[in-house]
């Protein structure tokens, strides 16, 4: 089954866009998909750090999501700015939008709040894509990476989502785990905005679930300490299964002597007994993957196959891992 759209919308529901000439270079490429573009009033405007007033940024978030054309919304940035107004926005309606017009709304980083609040009033999964932004991904000057678009293409047009990528076998799984296969809602984003959720009317409620989770300029003590505060709240316990992406070039830190990210992961598996798998080809980086925030997945992990031992290759050495996300999430 394919999927059709009428409009693709540039929507700024965060930070001000500082990169014209990214959100050029974007334009042109999506230009590529031969949908009329629409372009919300607020999309260049800058208020303080943000893409307008609180007023101007959920006024354009109801036009977008309120379109009675069948809309790619494609977030242009993240930054900072959903938090603010999540809690005056119409939630329930714009829901109930992206369920009747068919839209499907695309983003990552800022955008985790958003998608996951709209989760909870009733957004199906076909109309939550975690994935591509205009300015970060789709105006890359040194081109979308191929990864990228094929993903994207693949999410967007078809409804599915194929992921694999591999595990070294150092990794912290090796020490508990001989291979894994499980299905649930695959759901997250960026570590700080979900912490952000905690407490919250939109506190993520997720049983049995896979979840993601990146982060980007964070030291690596603050990583730990978000992650603690998930496991603390309930919310990891209460999932299958933790995939880290991406979390860039951590802040060093006089403190860090030997401390590490695999030291991060071993505390967190231990602690929960939650399988943690590194590697996840997502976050704030090129490329990137995507997928749909809430739709049922099918996790594996196998062993990949060893090569021949020769004299130079330690025997109990292990070949590392190969991993695997799918989801189809189009109504029949």
């Amino acid at each position: 089954m394919s999927r059709e759209f009428d409009t693709i919308t540039l929507l700024s529901p965060s930070g001000a866009i500082l990169e014209e000439a990214r959100l050029k270079l974007a334009i042109e490429r999506l230009a590529a998909y031969d949908l009329p573009l629409i372009e919300p009033a607020n999309t260049r405007l800058r208020h303080q750090r943000f893409a307008g007033t609180d007023t101007q940024r959920i006024a354009a978030l109801e036009t977008a999501m309120g379109l009675p054309q069948t809309s790619l919304i494609v977030c242009t940035r993240g930054g900072y700015g959903l938090t603010r107004i999540l809690g005056d926005l119409p939630l329930p309606k714009l829901a109930s939008h992206l369920n009747h017009y068919e839209h499907c709304l695309v983003g990552h980083s800022d955008v985790t709040v958003l998608q996951l609040a709209l989760l909870a009033q009733g957004a199906q999964p076909y109309t939550l894509l975690h994935g591509p932004m205009a300015c970060f991904d789709f105006g890359e000057p040194n081109c979308t990476a191929e990864i990228t678009q094929q993903a994207f293409d693949e999410a967007v047009w078809q409804g599915h989502v194929g992921i694999d990528w591999h595990m070294p076998g150092s990794d912290i799984f090796t020490l508990r785990h001989n291979s894994l296969s499980l299905a649930g809602p695959v759901w997250g984003g960026n570590l700080a905005m979900i912490c952000s959720l905690l407490g919250t009317p939109w506190q993520p409620d997720f049983h049995n679930g896979i979840l993601i989770l990146e982060d980007v300029n964070e030291p690596l003590y603050k990583v730990e300490r978000m992650l603690l505060q998930l496991m603390q709240a309930g919310i990891l316990a209460n999932q299958q299964a933790l995939a880290l992406g991406q979390f860039g070039d951590f802040r060093a830190n006089t403190h860090d002597t030997n401390y590490t990210f695999a030291h991060v992961q071993e505390l967190v598996q231990t602690r929960t007994g939650v399988p943690v798998l590194s590697g996840f080809p997502f976050g704030h980086c090129h490329p990137k993957v995507c997928w749909f925030q809430g739709g049922q997945g099918l996790l594996e992990v196998k062993p990949r196959q060893a090569a021949p031992l020769t004299s130079a290759t330690a025997a109990a050495a292990h070949p590392g891992w190969t991993c695997s996300l799918h989801q189809s999430v189009l109504p029949d």
